[in-house]
């Protein structure tokens, strides 16, 4: 089964979730549009969902041998 076919209800507790801010990419002058995704990290899986109850994944990334820490001393922005 792929890996972009699981919910977001069958991963479980995740480690980490929230919405974010990605780029899609974009072939105008000005490039890709940015685009709010609800990711969830799940031991070194990073997957992205259209909003928080969604069936299937929009994309994943395999994180295995990263190190992946919290951030300190960033902006926080708050978006609607």
């Amino acid at each position: 089964m792929s890996r972009r076919r699981v919910s977001v209800k069958d991963l479980g507790e995740a480690d980490c979730q929230g919405w974010l801010q990605r780029r899609k990419d974009g072939r105008s002058f000005l490039g890709g549009k940015w685009k709010r995704f609800w990711f969830v990290l799940k031991k070194s899986s990073l997957y992205w969902y259209g909003d928080k109850m969604a069936e299937k994944a929009e994309g994943f990334i395999n994180l295995c041998g990263f190190s992946i820490e919290q951030a300190t001393g960033c902006r926080k922005r708050q978006y609607d």
